[in-house]
């Protein structure tokens, strides 16, 4: 038994030990979760079988009982059913969002090299690309029939969706170098709610796809039952069929426990024990005699990843990388999108790959000017190009009316700012003018109430200072009425135009 788990030690390229400690955390949203054994089909061959809607029916736990649910799974007639690589690139991208950080963007980037790497590949170059397209595509246009968990609202909602929303591709020829999914929005919502399960991604990146499967679902169990017990001595015992119909897709259950360990589950049940998240396993025949349960235990790897994601909320910190793949691959994407958008007059793009001349233009553009002001760009040389009739083909035709754009927008900024000055100028003597009404008002009150001796105290004070200073006789009645109403402003507490303003806002 060492020796063969040696070799499949060389098969899967399973770090060692002491790497799987510098690990990475995967926030693997529930409700997908749960779907995955749905969605995906894990067999090949039975994946392209699959033309179909397929139906199935859930038992979900509610707080009152057991309850059935249907649930429905349609794929594309030219994508076809998700499969082994649609899976790896849905794992990619929660991974990506989990190194993004809360909160959890809709949009996700990655380049080719490192979309490759995260789906265990070399490269999507050439023949790949056409895969990785294909796949992405299954994601994009396999509709989902289902009840969602709302963790906010603590209520299950009948719900239908793709699990990525919309694509952006850009690449030379037929070879994809970069690439922008749009993650449907209640998964998003779900994911930043913390309806998550955090993983150990360091254990989990060299096993194949039906292992990681495993290895999810497990911990999952394992977590529940271990948060409630609180001992290390318990398993986890699950009836083989329904693992292979709800957990791995619909595989094939096999007839004989030797055949599912040597054709089956044997090599995934060993690299889960390698990366420790098991000690060990059971299969035996169920009470029944018409098929076999497993019972899982849990390994020292677990207890670990339990204890380091789970104690003191650690499982909620995160790596962020978001601003930068939204600068150099999402935002120049989404401004090439949006050119052809407007072009040709369309809500969606279907299908489309970008060259990177084009994105390449555009993320240089991103470098000088801001978003917005790039898409003005567009609008305005579409426009023009019209009226021209000069036939823009590219993203990169806008540069025609480059220059002609930022002279105009300088006009139009100067006339904005020209136009707002002469509004708060305006609007500035509007408020005086209220403000000399208030205060005539308010100081012909007062002048009213005084005593006529107090009146005439302040004017005589007035006029004496007036006279000392030699003032001119013509006019010193206005100045005296001026600066007796200042010295009863004063006095009795009248505002003046700053404080009154302010008391207004």
């Amino acid at each position: 038994m060492k020796k063969q788990d040696k070799t499949l030690a060389g098969e899967l390229d399973i770090p060692k030990p002491k790497e799987l400690f510098e690990e990475e955390r995967l926030f693997n949203e529930i409700n997908i979760l749960r779907l995955e054994g749905y969605y995906f089909c894990l067999d090949p061959k039975a994946a392209a079988k699959r033309v179909s809607k397929q139906s199935f029916v859930e038992y979900l736990k509610t707080p009152e009982e057991m309850v059935e649910r249907p649930l429905h799974i349609e794929p594309h007639p030219t994508y076809g059913y998700p499969g082994v690589l649609a899976y790896k690139i849905l794992q990619a991208t929660m991974k990506k969002l989990s190194d993004y950080g809360y909160p959890a963007p809709e949009n996700v980037s990655f380049s080719q090299r490192e979309l490759a790497r995260l789906c265990g590949r070399k490269s999507f170059g050439g023949g790949n690309s056409k895969e990785f397209f294909r796949a992405s595509m299954q994601l994009n246009s396999t509709k989902v029939w289902c009840s969602f968990y709302d963790k906010e609202t603590k209520e299950w909602q009948a719900i239908t969706f793709y699990l990525i929303d919309s694509c952006l591709f850009s690449g030379k020829g037929e070879q994809i170098q970069q690439c922008v999914f749009h993650i449907h929005p209640s998964i998003i919502k779900s994911l930043n709610n913390r309806y998550a399960l955090c993983l150990n991604y360091s254990r989990m990146e060299a096993l194949e796809p039906i292992a990681i499967v495993l290895f999810k679902r497990l911990f999952f169990h394992f977590s529940h039952l271990y948060s409630q017990q609180k001992n290390r001595d318990f398993s986890f015992t699950k009836d083989y069929g329904s693992i292979c119909r709800n957990w791995l897709g619909g595989i094939k259950p096999e007839r004989y426990k030797s055949l599912i360990l040597s054709n089956q589950l044997g090599r995934h049940l060993k690299g889960l024990r390698q990366v420790k998240l098991i000690k060990a396993w059971d299969i035996e025949k169920n009470s029944e005699g018409d098929g076999f349960n497993i019972t899982f235990y849990p390994g020292e790897g677990f207890f670990e990843d339990y204890a380091h994601f789970y104690k003191k909320d650690r499982q909620l910190a995160m790596q962020f990388a978001r601003v930068s793949d939204e600068r150099k691959i999402q935002q120049p994407m989404e401004l090439v999108s949006y050119f052809y958008k407007r072009l040709y007059q369309l809500d969606e793009l279907e299908e489309a790959i970008f060259s990177d001349k084009e994105t390449a233009f555009a993320a240089e553009l991103l470098g000088k000017y801001a978003f917005s002001d790039i898409q003005e760009w567009i609008d305005y040389a579409i426009r023009k190009a019209r009226e021209t009739r000069f036939d823009m083909k590219s993203f990169c035709g806008i540069k025609v009316y480059g220059n002609e754009f930022w002279l105009e927008k300088k006009r139009r900024t100067k006339q904005k700012e020209d136009e707002q000055e002469q509004r708060e100028a305006q609007q500035e003597h509007r408020l005086m003018d209220e403000y000399g009404v208030f205060r005539r008002d308010t100081l012909r009150k007062i002048r009213a109430n005084l005593k006529a001796e107090e009146l005439a105290s302040i004017e005589a004070s007035i006029k004496e200072r007036a006279e000392a200073e030699k003032r001119p006789a013509i006019g010193l009645s206005f100045l005296i009425r001026a600066q007796a109403d200042q010295v009863i402003a004063e006095r009795f507490g009248v505002p003046s135009f700053e404080q009154w303003r302010h008391g207004r806002a």
